[in-house]
């Protein structure tokens, strides 16, 4: 690794036999084994410490160890410099790689412990029995894995729609609720970033691998947004207590909405606690006009339409007042 310190330059040269022990060395070997035959074995041991001291470079180990760790031998590099710092503990630049070499080894299992548990949340938090809302009798969010396919399906019948609009561009989704759709999206737009009013708790918080960014805890109602190219708001202008306003702060910072209304007669608050908003889709049209207009950058939208009939995933073109569920894509136009 970088932090170990590379080994001295030095000339070539061919090897040659390895020098005898010097004298001085082997006669500190001598008064340890002669200390060690006595049971002195704490100064048996310091002799013969100090007979290595002398007879070994120490310096080559520590080199040793570099080249061992550049081979991802980490287990020889830090047999090697404990050894050179048992011979020699004050040896600086044996205990600077030593320390190096650890901290290398923590940082890589921090990492691998960090990318396990993000992969340990990413399967676990849709176990969550409140992801739907805390009343399992009526959902106030679609999620992954719910026990209503026909919900779940309409809803990203939607978002494969968007699909076709969205490519290649900066996308709000807004509304998001558990993510799902937002990770759709990120299958063609530049980048997706989603915002709800939601605030899961910290196991049930969504992670998706195409997703960056979820903002949870954001009020639609009254937040600002950053700038982007289009938003969609699936299943959620029903549910906001200021949708005018919250549709005039979206078209604040959007050119395009891709919007999704349901059919009172359907799905109204007569029988949604989570639906404050029992819009007729002329209703719907007016106040997407009226956004637009109150966000101050344009002087009227563009409509195009789409519906689903009751109980069908499947998205008609064309505008019709009686379909179960009405998706209108709504362009600013003029200033």
């Amino acid at each position: 690794m970088s932090a170990l310190s590379a080994p001295a330059a030095a000339p070539a040269a061919a090897p040659s036999p390895a020098a005898p022990y010097s004298p001085l060395a082997a006669g500190w070997r001598a008064q340890a084994l002669a200390a060690l035959e006595d049971g002195r074995v704490a100064e048996a041991h310091e002799w013969l410490r100090q007979a290595l001291a002398e007879a070994t470079e120490l310096e080559w180990l520590n080199d040793l160890a570099v080249l061992s760790h550049q081979l991802d031998r980490a287990e020889d590099a830090d047999a090697l410099l404990r050894a050179a710092l048992a011979i020699d503990p004050l040896r600086a630049d044996a205990a600077e790689n030593l320390a190096a070499l650890s901290a290398a080894a923590e940082s890589a299992f921090a990492l691998r412990s960090s990318q396990a548990t993000s992969s340990e949340r990413r399967h676990t938090w849709r176990g969550s029995r409140t992801l739907g809302g805390p009343d399992p009798g009526m959902y106030e969010r679609a999620f992954p894995g719910m026990p209503r396919p026909d919900i779940i399906s309409e809803h990203t019948s939607r978002y494969a729609y968007a699909l076709s609009l969205v490519g290649g561009r900066h996308v709000l989704d807004l509304g998001c609720g558990t993510g799902y759709g937002s990770e759709m999206l990120s299958w063609s737009a530049a980048s997706v970033r989603g915002f709800d009013l939601w605030r899961p708790a910290p196991e049930e918080h969504p992670s998706w691998p195409g997703v960056p960014e979820l903002s949870y805890g954001h009020d639609l109602c009254q937040d600002p947004l950053p700038h982007a190219d289009a938003a969609v708001m699936f299943e959620v202008i029903e549910h906001l207590p200021d949708a005018p306003r919250a549709l005039a702060i979206a078209f604040g910072a959007v050119e395009e909405i891709v919007g999704s209304f349901p059919n009172p007669v359907y799905h109204g608050s007569w029988m949604n606690q989570y639906h404050v908003n029992d819009w007729s889709l002329e209703r719907f049209e007016q106040e997407l006009h009226a956004a637009a207009r109150a966000s101050g950058r344009f002087a009227g939208v563009e409509l195009t339409h789409h519906h689903q009939a009751l109980r069908s995933p499947l998205l008609q073109p064309g505008r019709d007042p009686e379909s179960s569920y009405w998706v209108v894509h709504a362009r600013g136009v003029g200033a």
